[in-house]
């Protein structure tokens, strides 16, 4: 799918998983070598697609004492996982017996290596599943092959192994035979390569690489213009095509690809940008209409749409929106602060579609066709929270500024840290103006002097949550070292950070979420925001997230228009990868980064 795509539950995992098995006309592993055969209820339970129903008979023929039971424990753990319960799939894992591994050693891995995909979309989860993998050869069932190297594959792209991961899935599909099942093959590993290309990973080709490989590989950088800026990607596609003819890839994703092209860059004849131009909101009015102008000149000038633009803040916007209709518009971008936001939805009909940059107050109704699109720090600190749970750090404390931003950002995150089983011990505000935050640390840590030694600091503090701009965490962290504190993790909002490797040195280890368009260096988004940096040099560091808000807002006109967000499906944008709600409002997901030696890496 071009610059978007339709992402399982956590991964490409549990979901790809029972659509591949029902391509395949398998279950997750090979019953064989089976000591004995299943119950009749229990193999009908599987067949009508009762998973848990079928993983509590399993336990149950799990008898203490038979000989069988390690059989029936990871069968059990198979259907708990198709069931989307993995932490009952490794419970019954860890009933299995250490014999396991030599009396069903393929069932053992293959399972296992299950149970370490469904825990995670990252790293560890990769080369947790690779560990269990080792254990054994390849298999020479067809079933368990099929298996194996699906597993495997998933495994190496997780742990950035591209070249390993293109070899897993094209060995899989020497063992596939039905048509579909090769196909959806394919269209998985089409869609690995594009995670993996937004993730930066490497596409150079081995030495002596045969051409359907190469080809794989190839499509890499291709895949990341899909991604990042497909109004650039048509020559790229053709490029790829004449190179490999007959590459399987060919006859079917790159047209399907094509297509999906076709979609997300087809504007409608005029669009009306809505934005304050003068005032108060000049600044941020002036950032968003210049990164919303740079992406129209990503396009090719045959396929741009007539853009007009209206300065909201010296026209009242019912007036400039009546004007936008009357000139023509068929799709309106704007406006962005909050109170025109609200003056504009009642005056809509849902004949015009609006991409209004702000959100309305939740008791407001959407309008029909009324889209919204903000960078909200309520979502970003909630964003911190699910992180924090995911890393198991479920206690700590934060830091945040006086005033409504900061309380708004408190409230978002201690409400969403709390949701999901974890708690603020103990959060303190601070002025923008204040240097010092010793008295904070200090009280906040229970930070205990220890005469001729290192001071000593709470044991239940698993974080420090830090809100507020780089000036903050710039002073902040080094205090924490200052204060022997600095063993413990520090998180921070989007906005701690800012590109500078000199002055960014002082934060090193801080863990934060951003768009890509501030942390990525894959060529694509670089080159837009060398670009972008080129034609606004004076003010493009101050305002960088406002451009690629700009940037993403134009992107989002087709891509709204046809109806693409439909089923779930993404955009991999400048700002995140955007996603509709049911309430028409476009969510954003961040990447996630740790500075190192003053540069953001990749976590």
């Amino acid at each position: 799918m071009a610059a978007f795509r339709r992402r399982p539950s956590r991964m490409i995992g549990i979901s790809l998983c029972l659509l591949g098995l029902a391509l395949a006309g398998c279950s997750l592993v090979a019953p064989a070598p089976a000591p004995s055969a299943p119950r009749n209820d229990v193999a009908a339970l599987v067949r009508e697609g009762h998973h848990a129903e079928a993983a509590q008979a399993y336990a149950a023929l799990a008898a203490p004492n038979s000989a069988d039971r390690d059989y029936y424990e990871l069968k059990g753990a198979e259907q708990w996982l198709a069931a989307g319960r993995p932490a009952a799939a490794r419970q019954a894992l860890a009933a299995v017996s250490p014999a396991a591994r030599l009396k069903l050693p393929v069932l053992r891995a293959l399972v296992g290596a299950s149970i370490a995909l469904a825990g995670g979309d990252d790293a560890g989860a990769g080369a947790n599943a690779l560990r269990e993998l080792a254990r054994i050869n390849p298999p020479q069932d067809a079933h368990d092959a099929r298996e194996y190297w699906w597993l495997r594959g998933r495994g190496e792209f997780l742990s950035g192994n591209t070249v390993a991961g293109v070899r897993a899935y094209i060995a899989r599909e020497r063992w596939l035979t039905d048509p579909a099942a090769v196909g959806a093959n394919r269209q998985e590993l089409f869609s690995q390569i594009r995670a993996a290309a937004v993730r930066g990973d490497s596409f150079a080709a081995p030495a002596h690489a045969d051409s359907v490989l190469a080809g794989w590989l190839a499509l890499g950088p291709v895949a990341l213009e899909l991604e990042r800026n497909p109004m650039r990607v048509n020559a790229a596609l053709a490029a790829w095509q004449a190179r490999f003819p007959d590459h399987p890839a060919s006859a079917t994703l790159i047209a399907a690809a094509q297509t999906e092209v076709r979609a997300v860059t087809t504007f409608p004849r005029q669009v009306a940008l809505l934005l304050p131009l003068s005032g108060d909101a000049e600044a941020a009015g002036v950032a968003v209409r210049d990164g919303f102008i740079s992406a129209y000149f990503q396009q090719d000038a045959a396929s741009r749409p007539r853009v007009r633009v209206y300065d909201v803040a010296a026209t009242p916007i019912a007036q400039a929106y009546a004007q936008a209709l009357a000139d023509g518009a068929d799709f309106i971008v704007g406006p962005l602060t909050k109170a025109n936001v609200a003056a504009l939805a009642p005056l809509t009909d849902g004949r015009v579609p609006v991409l209004a940059l702000n959100f309305l107050a939740k008791a407001i109704p959407a309008p029909r066709q009324f889209y919204q699109f903000a960078l909200r720090p309520e979502d970003e600190a909630r964003i911190v929270a699910q992180r924090l749970v995911a890393d198991g750090r479920l206690r700590g404390v934060a830091i945040v500024p006086d005033g409504d931003w900061g309380t708004r950002v408190e409230t978002a995150f201690t409400q969403e840290l709390t949701r999901l089983g974890g708690a603020v011990l103990d959060a303190q505000r601070y002025s923008s103006s204040q240097i010092n935050f010793s008295a904070i640390i200090r009280s906040e840590l229970q930070i205990h002097p220890v005469p001729g030694g290192r001071s000593t600091h709470r044991a239940d503090a698993a974080f420090v949550f830090i809100a507020g701009p780089p000036s903050i965490t710039r002073l902040v962290i080094p205090q924490l070292k200052f204060a022997f504190a600095g063993d413990i993790p520090v998180y921070s909002m989007p906005g701690g950070f800012a590109p500078n490797p000199h002055a960014n040195s002082d934060i090193d280890g801080m863990r934060f979420p951003d768009m890509p368009w501030m942390i990525s260096a894959d060529p694509v988004t670089a080159g837009v925001r060398a670009a972008v940096h080129a034609a606004w040099p004076a003010n493009s560091a101050r305002w960088d997230r406002l451009y690629a808000f700009g940037f993403d807002a134009y992107r989002l006109v087709p891509a709204l228009r046809s109806g693409y967000f439909t089923g779930g499906a993404e955009i991999s944008g400048m700002t995140g990868r955007l996603r509709l709600d049911a309430q028409n409002r476009i969510r954003r997901g961040l990447d996630w980064a740790q500075i190192r030696d003053g540069v953001p890496q990749p976590l």
